[in-house]
């Protein structure tokens, strides 16, 4: 019998959590699959069972929650031949909507316990992986604030970007990439594997996670109608047509930043000043 693990973060999913728990329980009984379920408890602890799993030799692991959860088991898979399935509860879900996975807890199951694994490819900031996108500036400020907020989901993140976009302040940054240096004052500098933050919103529409090129979407801030005009075009796929970003395809760069604040798929850190990115082709298996 195929013995897999489920890591459910509670947190994820405004209540969806128990429920997927119960029906990944009853299709693992329907598909003849042995299903070790666990919870994650603390701050990496995605990451200790996803390594407790490739030591017990569990075929496949799958991700219940967002991205920050996906991002964290998938660090404890990376070079092995374990893949992981994702199952999107998350505020955003950006890296399932980016690969046109099932977002509906039920199909997401079952594919996650039946789809065909592909290698993707895995970026870093300052050593840390991430699977989907980075950024540096206005969309790291809203990742802190959110992290920190009572709300969750949607409408508490949509919140906090308004009460956020209007008064951010330009930040400095310096961008060293493809023997080029080149030097703005920008509203966020994103790193991206994939297209989208979440929710739609199609931040570098051309960005694929596994083609081993990565994209930096330096992005000035627009005066206030074409900054309502930017955001339309993010949730309809035309950032690209936007004058205010410009994009970088690398597999390195580092950028100095007069801020500190990053996040990585939606979870805030700190970085500091200088920021080292690069891109490491085919290093994870992800079910399709």
């Amino acid at each position: 019998m195929e013995k897999m693990m489920l890591i459910i973060n509670p947190r994820s999913g405004k209540g969806l959590a128990p429920g997927a728990r119960i029906t990944a329980e009853r299709l693992a009984k329907e598909l003849g699959i042995e299903l070790d379920v666990r919870t994650i408890e603390r701050s990496g602890h995605g990451r200790e069972l996803a390594e407790e799993a490739v030591a017990r030799g569990h075929s496949r692991v799958i991700s219940a929650g967002g991205d920050g959860t996906l991002n964290t088991i998938a660090a404890g898979l990376i070079d092995t031949k374990v893949p992981v399935g994702v199952i999107a509860l998350g505020s955003g879900n950006g890296y399932a909507r980016s690969l046109g996975l099932p977002l509906k807890p039920e199909a997401a199951l079952r594919r996650a316990f039946t789809g065909a694994p592909a290698l993707m490819d895995i970026c870093y900031l300052n050593d840390i992986p991430f699977l989907g996108t980075a950024g540096i500036g206005f969309d790291a400020r809203v990742a802190h604030r959110f992290d920190k907020s009572k709300g969750r989901g949607m409408v508490g993140y949509a919140r906090i970007i308004l009460q956020e976009i209007f008064t951010a302040p330009p930040m400095r940054v310096v961008v060293k990439a493809n023997h080029d240096t080149s030097e703005a004052n920008v509203l966020m500098l994103v790193f991206c594997n994939t297209r989208e933050f979440g929710n739609g919103a199609e931040i570098s529409p051309g960005s694929l996670p596994d083609d081993g090129w990565a994209e930096v979407r330096v992005v000035r801030k627009p005066p206030f109608f074409p900054l309502i005009n930017a955001f339309v075009q993010i949730y309809t796929g035309k950032a690209d047509q936007s004058p205010y970003i410009r994009t970088i395809v690398t597999r390195n760069a580092t950028v100095w930043q007069d801020g500190i604040l990053a996040h990585l798929d939606g979870e805030p850190f700190e970085v500091g000043h200088e920021v080292h990115f690069r891109l490491e082709p085919k290093r994870l298996w992800v079910v399709r």
